[in-house]
């Protein structure tokens, strides 16, 4: 009798085992890769990956780990991008090529300089910009949850820039974005859509003599070794956003969601941050290698560019501008 009760125990336990398994109280690991074109590690736009994938690990007790992929391994922006909305690629960056390609007529972000600092561009994220903007990305599979800020665009050249006219002629590398093609082509420059990780060999080949980027990525791609001149133009306000997979954030748990959304507005707060500090560092460290840093009077560039105003009045939607005035206190 002992000895019936004793195979019944076992097999009472062995069955509390299966189902205990079955129920779904044990979890399998998730696994992600996220990506970026970004070359180097040691600035905001990988290490913010890295951060991420930090937080990402750590928040959820090893139930989620994480691939870092950066220097175009997997692809440039805009493959990033296809392969997000496939799934295949979980979070990636997202810049200006990005934006051209899904929320151009709903951002005034890209004029160049109509915003000068990130408070504006925060005050419009928070209104119906940043609400029309995100649900044109969730259209396209893309959750998008704002934005982080990598300082302002600076041109790099060979030529001693002072003034507008100084641009004429200039063949210049640009994203793929054509409104910014708009405006270079009012300052009488000669604009060429180029990937960007093919920036610096453009440069070395003579395909274009010039570029426009934050500090952070002239210094990531060692540009003083192409080029001699960093002129202070702040054109632009940059940045740059976090991108995750709609398809595969409906495949986990709203725990996961909730957790891997949050990490990425936590990731994007310290890269705007991480960048700030880092800005100074870089610049007298590319001074160290010989570039040259000019000063412009900036009046004459702004009046140039903001001419072209009626254009993007134009393609925006119709709303936009009033918005964008509202924001900026005009």
């Amino acid at each position: 009798m002992r000895k019936y009760s004793h195979v019944l125990g076992i097999t009472a336990l062995l069955v509390g085992l299966f189902f205990f398994a079955a129920s779904g109280t044990s979890h399998a690991v998730v696994e992600m890769t996220i990506a970026t074109f970004h070359p180097r590690t040691g600035t905001a736009d990988v290490e913010g990956l890295y951060h991420y994938k930090e937080l990402v690990e750590k928040r959820s007790k090893g139930e989620i780990k994480i691939k870092v992929f950066f220097g175009g391994t997997l692809g440039g922006e805009r493959e990033l991008v296809e392969q997000l909305k496939l799934g295949t690629v979980q979070l990636c960056l997202g810049g200006w090529g990005t934006r051209g390609a899904y929320v151009k007529k709903i951002i005034p972000w890209g004029v160049p300089y109509l915003f000068s600092d990130k408070e504006g561009i925060l005050r419009s994220i928070k209104g119906r910009i940043g609400k029309e903007v995100k649900a044109a990305y969730l259209n396209n599979g893309i959750e998008w949850n704002g934005v982080y800020f990598r300082g302002n665009r600076q041109l790099t050249t060979n030529r001693n820039v002072k003034v507008p006219a100084d641009l004429n002629g200039m063949k210049i590398r640009l994203p793929e974005n054509p409104d910014w093609i708009v405006v270079w082509k009012a300052f009488g420059a000669l604009p060429t859509p180029i990937p960007s990780p093919e920036i610096f060999s453009s440069l070395q080949t003579g395909v274009v003599e010039a570029q426009e980027n934050p500090v952070s990525s002239n210094y990531n791609r060692k540009l003083w070794e192409v080029q001699k001149y960093t002129v202070l133009t702040n054109h632009i306000v940059d940045i740059q956003s976090y991108l995750l997979s709609k398809k595969f954030l409906d495949k986990q748990t709203k725990k996961h969601q909730k957790l891997l959304i949050k990490a990425s507005v936590d990731t994007m707060k310290w890269c705007t941050k991480f960048a700030a500090d880092m800005e100074g560092k870089l610049i007298k460290e590319m001074e160290g290698h010989g570039m040259k840093y000019l000063k412009p009077d900036l009046k004459p560039f702004q009046k140039v560019a903001l001419g072209t105003m009626d254009f993007f009045k134009k393609t925006w939607e119709p709303w936009v501008y009033g918005e964008t005035m509202k924001v900026l206190g005009k």
